[in-house]
C-alpha cells in the first residue's frame, strides 16, 4: 500500500507541484530566507536589477525587510524598476552600470531586455535561447562600486552587505571595480556560466577562482537554466566571506 506522501507526490508532480520537507538548499529563495538573517544582512546591493524582480522576491519570498540598493543601466528596464520600487521607502534605485572602469559604453539591448549585455551574444546563445540577440545599442554610464558605495551607503552607518550581481557576463568587472568595498560584504551572489551565452565571458571555473582570491568561499549553487539536451547553462553561486564574524544572537 502506497504511503500518503507517495500518493500525493504521484498526483501532484504531473501538475507541476511537489510537497516536501522544507530544505534550505532546495531553492535560492529558501536559502536566502535563512542566510540573510543568519549573517545579519541589513543591506542588499542589487547589481543588474532589470525590472526589480530580485528585490521584489526578497520582500515576498525571503522575508527580507532591510535596505535594497539597485543598479540598472538600460533606460527601459530602469523605468520599470523605478515603478516597482516607488512604494518602498527602503529601496533606492540608480540608473547606471557598475564596472571596473568609470566612463560610458554601449550596451547591447536584447529583445529580452533581461539579457542585455556589454558583451556580444554568442552563436550558442542565439541558437538555443530566445531573446539574447541584440536589437539596438544604448550608451550608458558606468561607475565603480568603490567610487559610489559611500554615496549610496554612508560609511558612518553600520552595514552588513549582501552583494547580488546579475550582469550577463559582466559580473567579474563589477567585482574588480569594488575590491576596496568588499570588506563590507559578508556574502555575495553571482551568475556563472557553464555554456557561454556571450562571447568572451569568463567560465565558471575562472569566476569561482577570482572570487575565492578575494576572500569568499562557496556556500551553495542553484541551477538557472538547461538547454534542450539537459546541459546546464547557468547557475547562481552564493558565496560567503571567509572567517566572517559570527552572527550575533
Amino acid at each position: 500500500m502506497l504511503s500518503m506522501k507517495t500518493t500525493a507526490r504521484r498526483l501532484l508532480r504531473p501538475l507541476g507541484w511537489e510537497i516536501r520537507r522544507l530544505d534550505p538548499d532546495l531553492t535560492l529563495d529558501t536559502f536566502l530566507h535563512y542566510l540573510l538573517p543568519g549573517l545579519n544582512v541589513n543591506c542588499v546591493l542589487d547589481v543588474g536589477a532589470c525590472h526589480g524582480q530580485f528585490g521584489s522576491k526578497l520582500r515576498s519570498a525571503c522575508g527580507y525587510s532591510g535596505r535594497i540598493i539597485s543598479f540598472e543601466p538600460v533606460r527601459e528596464n530602469f523605468e520599470k524598476l523605478r515603478e516597482c520600487s516607488a512604494s518602498d521607502p527602503q529601496w533606492d534605485v540608480y540608473n547606471y552600470a557598475l564596472g571596473s572602469q568609470a566612463g560610458e559604453a554601449e550596451i547591447n539591448v536584447a529583445s529580452s531586455t533581461a539579457c542585455s549585455s556589454f558583451l556580444n551574444s554568442s552563436e550558442y546563445g542565439e541558437e538555443w535561447f530566445d531573446g539574447t540577440a541584440p536589437v539596438r545599442a544604448e550608451l550608458v554610464s558606468i561607475r565603480r562600486l568603490d567610487d559610489v558605495l559611500d554615496e549610496v551607503l554612508p560609511p558612518a552607518e553600520s552595514h552588513r552587505v549582501y552583494l547580488k550581481i546579475d550582469t550577463q557576463g559582466w559580473d567579474l568587472e563589477v567585482m574588480r571595480g569594488g575590491r576596496n568595498s568588499l570588506g563590507r560584504v559578508v556574502a555575495l551572489q553571482t551568475e556563472m556560466s557553464v555554456q557561454p551565452i556571450y562571447e568572451q565571458m569568463p567560465t565558471f571555473t575562472e569566476a569561482i577562482a577570482e572570487f575565492q582570491n578575494t576572500g569568499f568561499s562557496i556556500a551553495s549553487m542553484f541551477p538557472l537554466s538547461h538547454d534542450r539536451y539537459w546541459r546546464l547553462v547557468e547557475f547562481d553561486c552564493v558565496m560567503v566571506r571567509d572567517q566572517s564574524e559570527a552572527p550575533s544572537n
